[in-house]
């Protein structure tokens, strides 16, 4: 549902032309989303160089979107209906001492190479000084089996980042070796880009539907490397949402606080920071926090974003657990949610 944004406990509308508009998790399951068609994805680091642009082709069936090595392994994965062919991209950092992509290919290939030994057959390599470094093998058996999958790896590297992009094919046959390699002929990346805070926080807001301690650190770093000043005050406010929410999914509620508590010291008229500690405060039992919190958010309710509301307090679910403090409900039921007040405040 584009356009919208979920609070720790509750999803309400932003304005779409927002610098960095938000992915929302309102009604929709922790699985994969393919990236949207107008708007390729990029596979980014949280912390280093390097980018992939996925492919946008209405053929290919997007299969899954994973990060591994605590974070430092973008992982995603395509099929085509056309070829039967399935297509891995990969961005990792280059630990191999060599500072090339022949480098980046002894670390991606080399493991697999030892690991089936003599299942492997019709080893062939590009060129060293050839970019990308390209690897093909045939791996005849699995376990036993007989499945011939023919697998073509190319890989771009420099000191600090490897790209790699796997096409393979189980009966994998002669006839099928233009289109291994069409993928690579078609890659589209840099390992010396530097990511921008809207690539990082695009590709954590799609990884938050699937792994929200792995997007923690993506939104993390965009919001480290956001410019400073009030021309980007409304997307610092919706990045530290995002990881509040991030780090809050994933049972890191102390970070999540921590988060917040920075954000409310920096920008104090916020409501929407308030508001995600009073759920954060009935998580706990602790009504008179929660009430502190939900007093401070309606009284500057007046400085969401343009499209913001903030909810009733009755009818989020996080705060139901209150419910039986009489005291706490009455005050929640009495708070103004119905419609926000006009601002009085100048424009920043």
């Amino acid at each position: 549902m584009a356009g919208l944004r979920r609070f720790l406990c509750c999803t309400l509308p932003l304005a779409p032309a927002l610098l960095l508009p938000a992915q929302s998790l309102a009604s929709q399951s922790l699985s994969a989303q393919p990236p949207p068609a107008a708007a390729p994805l990029s596979l980014v680091l949280p912390s280093a160089p390097g980018r992939i642009v996925l492919p946008v082709d209405p053929q290919l069936e997007f299969q899954r979107l994973a990060v591994y090595d605590n974070g430092q392994r973008p992982v995603a994965q395509f099929a085509d209906s056309r070829t039967g062919i399935t297509l891995s991209y990969i961005l990792f950092a280059n630990r191999s001492g060599t500072p090339t992509a022949a480098g980046c290919r002894e670390a991606g290939v080399g493991p697999i190479e030892r690991r089936f030994g003599a299942a492997v057959s019709s080893l062939r390599q590009s060129p060293a000084g050839k970019l990308p470094a390209t690897t093909f093998y045939l791996l005849d058996t699995v376990n036993g089996a007989r499945v011939r999958q023919g697998n073509l790896f190319g890989f771009v590297g420099n000191a600090e980042t490897c790209i790699e992009v796997h096409a393979s094919k189980v009966n994998y046959t002669p006839a099928d070796a233009a289109a291994l390699n069409a993928p690579l002929a078609a890659l589209v990346a840099d390992p010396a880009y530097a990511p921008s805070p809207k690539d990082r926080f695009e590709f954590g807001s799609v990884l938050l539907r699937l792994d929200p301690a792995a997007a923690a650190p993506f939104f993390r770093s965009a919001l480290a490397t956001l410019p400073a000043g009030p021309a980007v005050r409304d997307s610092r406010r919706i990045v530290t949402d995002q990881l509040a929410l991030s780090l809050a999914l994933s049972d890191q509620l102390v970070e999540s606080r921590a988060v917040l508590d920075t954000a409310i010291a920096a920008d104090p008229d916020y409501p929407v920071n308030y508001y995600n500690l009073a759920c954060a405060d009935a998580q706990h039992g602790d009504a008179a926090n929660a009430r502190l919190h939900l007093q401070q958010a309606f009284d500057r309710r007046a400085d969401t974003l343009k499209g913001e509301r903030l909810p009733d307090p009755t009818k989020d679910e996080s705060l139901q657990k209150l419910r039986k403090d009489k005291t706490f409900w009455d005050f929640a039921k009495a708070l103004p949610h119905s419609k926000p007040p006009a601002s009085t405040k100048p424009a920043p």
